[in-house]
Formats: structure tokens, C-alpha cells, sequence
């Protein structure tokens, strides 16, 4: 078995907690919504259609849920979708508890990088807040071209860190986009269960994240992580 160099960090709830911006976008949809297509929606709709996504393994939660509110009406849908992705819920963002902690005993011990879809304005945000110094490798999404599940994506991150799969620990909250590509791609897993995806259930076996932690700073004692903090 190879020994784990390298960590691989998802960003939206490993890193960034996400339950004020994801309030915010509670309120952007329903309004959204009712302004584009006359629909009146609750919030309770949107937390049933959001379950829904989880369970689908929709890879984006936010496009599942607005194509449920307008379909199908294409353009509607994509009308919205833009909408979204010029509506900014950073000022909601806040640092995990801890994080900055375990990055510090992370840091010169392994290789970090980044793995998570992302719009490159993400990048000051994790500066101003003295996050991003601790990564050797900070491309997101938007940068890379590719976005998880693609295997392209985590393989471009690989790359950049001079690392392979068989060194590498990835840890991310979402079944089907951090822990099955990252699976099939021969690295460890470490599934964080937090935010909306904590129940996501596996498809197979085979998918089955080799640790599960509620906490981020329960990965200072994975095994394979603890090793070389000792």
C-alpha cells in the first residue's frame, strides 16, 4: 500500500461553510422564480426538490432545482441559471471551524491541493482569509476547464502536484462528486458529513468512502494521516 503524500481539499463545506450563502440562495430562487415565471414557490418546495438532487446524484443541485421550477421552458431555465451565476452569496461565506488549524498541521507534512468546482473569484476569498497560502496547487473548476465528477478534473490537480492517485487522500462532502470519481481514480476518501449532501447514499459498494467523518478536524486522526504528523 502506498504511503499518502498528498490531500486533496473540496472547498464548499470542507473548507467554506456554506449555510448562510445557502440560505441566500433559498431566498434568490423563490424570488427569482416568481420574477421570471409567475410560479409561486416555498422554501419547503425547494428543500423537497433539493432532497430530490441529492438522491438523483444530480451533479449540480442548483440547475436540478431550477429546471424543476421551470420546466420546460428552456429558456426560462437558463434565463435563471445566469441569474444565479452572476448573484454573489461570497459576502455569506465563512471559514470552517478549524480548518485553518488542521491546514497548518497539514502543511509541509503533505502535499495540498485543491478539488472543487469553483469560479475563480473563490480565490480571494480563501486569501483574504489566510487560506490559500497552505495549497500547492489552487486551480478550481473554472481554471481547469473540467469539473467533477470528470476524472479530468482531479487528474489536473494531480498533475500540477507532481503526485498519483495511490498517494492521495481526497476529502469532500459529496458522494458522487469527490468520493466515487476519486475512487475510481484509485485514490483514498474521506467523506465530510455536512451540508446538504450528508445523507447522499452510495450506488455501490465499490463507491464506499474509506473513512466518514462529521467534523473537519477528525481527519487528523485518519490512519493513513496521522502516520505523518507523528
Amino acid at each position: 500500500m502506498s504511503e499518502i503524500t498528498t490531500i486533496l481539499f473540496d472547498v464548499g463545506w470542507p473548507i467554506i461553510d456554506e449555510t448562510e450563502a445557502h440560505e441566500g440562495w433559498y431566498a434568490f430562487i423563490i424570488n427569482t422564480v416568481k420574477q421570471k415565471t409567475g410560479r409561486a414557490i416555498t422554501r419547503e418546495d425547494v428543500l423537497r426538490t433539493e432532497a430530490d438532487a441529492v438522491v438523483c446524484h444530480a451533479p449540480s443541485l442548483f440547475s436540478y432545482v431550477i429546471w424543476q421550477f421551470t420546466r420546460p421552458d428552456e429558456a426560462a431555465f437558463y434565463d435563471i441559471r445566469r441569474a444565479f451565476d452572476e448573484y454573489y452569496a461570497g459576502c455569506r461565506y465563512r471559514i470552517q471551524n478549524g480548518v485553518r488549524e488542521v491546514l497548518g498541521r497539514l502543511y509541509g507534512r503533505f502535499k495540498l491541493g485543491l478539488a472543487a468546482n469553483q469560479p475563480t473569484s473563490v480565490y480571494n476569498f480563501l486569501e483574504n482569509n489566510g487560506i490559500l497560502k497552505f495549497f500547492d496547487s489552487t486551480m478550481v473548476s473554472d481554471e481547469i476547464g473540467f469539473s467533477k465528477p470528470d476524472p479530468r478534473m482531479f487528474i489536473k490537480v494531480l498533475e500540477n502536484l507532481g503526485a498519483t492517485p495511490g498517494e492521495t487522500i481526497m476529502i469532500g462532502d459529496r458522494q458522487d462528486n469527490d468520493i466515487a470519481p476519486a475512487k475510481l481514480l484509485g485514490m483514498k476518501t474521506i467523506r465530510l458529513r455536512i451540508g446538504p449532501h450528508k445523507n447522499q447514499q452510495i450506488h455501490y459498494p465499490s463507491e464506499k468512502p474509506d473513512y466518514e467523518i462529521d467534523t473537519i478536524d477528525q481527519i487528523i486522526g485518519i490512519p493513513e494521516i496521522k502516520v505523518r504528523l507523528s
